[in-house]
């Protein structure tokens, strides 16, 4: 995927409006931008079988970023040194703003087929899922574990207290008591406040 070099944030949509040549236009501007050859492709279809010059007339720096080679594009005339185009000299891609196609069109006596393309922007991505937190999660299993631990240990000292002397071979202790209670209520309460 490739940015627009006018519009830096918006991605270049591929689309096949113009013949079979598959096109990068920008979605904001409506930009075209041609790899090296393509837009001389198209026109040799809509002339038939000429082909067109298509180097730049009186280039210069202008600035530019290429958005398949990043490099600087130079500006210059393409057929008519009155309509500037910028062209990577690198690369050899053109980017076309918009309505220059039709006036390339224009130009050359070409008619038929669109002059315009314009393209919708592409549905966004729904962003990952944020990465669970380790420290958060042991948190919780550390939590859920002691009040597992707090709950057997206060049922088992239920137990020893309800069941006769003569069934138990262990009294029932009020410090365990009071241990299983914390460890229980503790567990709970850090896994209702980690949400």
């Amino acid at each position: 995927m490739i940015n627009c070099p006018k519009c830096s944030s918006e991605a270049l949509v591929e689309t096949p409006a113009l013949g079979n040549i598959p096109l990068d236009v920008c979605p904001g501007c409506s930009g075209i931008w041609f790899d090296k050859g393509e837009l001389e492709a198209l026109l040799k279809q809509s002339q038939g079988g000429d082909s067109a010059d298509l180097a730049l007339i009186n280039p210069g720096a202008e600035g530019l970023e290429c958005p398949r080679c990043k490099n600087k594009m130079s500006r210059g005339g393409l057929v008519n040194p009155l309509l500037l185009v910028d062209r990577c000299q690198s690369c050899g891609g053109i980017w076309l703003d918009p309505r220059e196609l039709a006036l390339v069109r224009k130009l050359l006596g070409l008619s038929g087929g669109p002059s315009e393309v314009t393209v919708d922007r592409p549905a966004a991505v729904p962003a990952a899922p944020p990465a669970p937190d380790v420290k958060s999660t042991l948190l919780k299993l550390v939590a859920a574990a002691g009040a597992i631990l707090g709950l057997i240990g206060v049922s088992f000292e239920m137990y020893l207290y309800f069941s006769p002397a003569a069934a138990v071979s262990h009294s029932p202790s009020a410090g365990l008591s009071v241990a299983g209670v914390l460890l229980f209520a503790g567990g709970i309460f850090v896994l209702n406040r980690e949400k």
